[in-house]
């Protein structure tokens, strides 16, 4: 069995992407880690350079322009590093997505187990989204708590629109196990000198038109830091790989009190969710960019899936 991890990153130094510590994350499990450095501004090829792994595997892609609005920017680049990949299971990562070494072990048992099994396309993994700091995590509506991260490497599967997940290139959504393992997103919990021009930059990937520059250029932080109604202090360890960045605390949202206020109507709603849940092992009317075939057994260390 081979299992590849891919990803794309543009300008990760400027936009301070932890994308050096989301690849090294992987590379405990993977046989090659497959990175599309697209054009940048800073000094992110050079980076990537310097990661000390012959699994790493750079490919160069030009910026194309032409394809900006809607998301196709990142289905592009996704797609491309997907095709260069040539493992049995290719793992993605975005940019800002890091896997605790904890859950490795666990992960690989459930690739060598579902290897050959053909009704399975690929697995599904749980979200931890961290929110303006390191401390806080965000659990509100409108954020993916479960999404597609590892595929079978096929020609038939591609990312889904703006590559949050993906699907058969006809659009039938895959059929995937779920795993009790998470990824740490990092996407909001960046320096506020930072968030506004990565915002910025989404927009620019998202959107031709300039309006929508000229929108965002004129927030304040705290308009930018808006979702704060299920926000949740963070009480476990990151992973060890961001262990250097989270020394610095220095420029980052400071967790207060008031942010972990749930009003009312939000313990009714979560109540009901997690009742839901519960019974049903999904949360009642949530969308899914997938099909479930499965749950995988609760984690635990699994030593004959020892990693060399």
């Amino acid at each position: 069995m081979k299992i590849s991890g891919f990803t794309f990153i543009r300008n990760g130094l400027i936009l301070d992407y932890p994308f050096i510590e989301s690849i090294r994350s992987l590379l405990p499990m993977v046989d090659e880690f497959v990175v599309n450095a697209v054009d940048s501004d800073d000094g992110t090829l050079e980076a990537l350079r310097s990661i000390k792994s012959k699994k790493v595997k750079i490919i160069q892609s030009k910026w194309k322009e032409e394809l900006r609005g809607g998301g196709k920017l990142f289905k592009y680049y996704t797609d491309t590093a997907k095709q260069a990949a040539g493992g049995d299971w290719l793992f993605y990562l975005q940019g800002d997505e890091v896997v605790h070494e904890r859950y490795l072990n666990y992960i690989k048992c459930a690739l060598a187990e579902y290897l050959n099994a053909g009704d399975v396309d690929g697995f599904a993994l749980k979200f931890k989204h961290f929110y303006g700091s390191y401390d806080l995590y965000h659990e509100g509506e409108g954020w993916v708590r479960n999404e597609v991260r590892i595929i079978r490497n096929s020609k038939e599967i591609e990312s889904y629109n703006d590559a949050s997940g993906f699907r058969y290139v006809n659009g039938k959504k895959l059929s995937v196990v779920m795993l009790d393992a998470y990824v740490f997103h990092y996407g909001w919990a960046r320096k506020k000198s930072v968030m506004k021009q990565k915002v910025l930059e989404q927009t620019k990937w998202h959107h031709k038109n300039a309006d929508s520059m000229s929108g965002i250029q004129k927030l304040s932080l705290d308009e930018i830091f808006r979702q704060k109604n299920s926000l949740h202090m963070f009480a476990d360890t990151h992973p060890a790989v961001m262990q250097n960045r989270l020394k610095e605390r220095e420029d980052y949202l400071t967790p207060n009190p008031k942010y972990l206020e749930i009003k009312s109507i939000y313990k009714i709603r979560n109540f009901i969710a997690d009742a839901g849940e519960f019974i049903f092992n999904r949360r009642i009317g949530e969308y899914e960019n997938f099909r479930r075939s499965g749950y995988y057994k609760k984690f635990k260390d699994f030593t004959s899936c020892a990693l060399e």
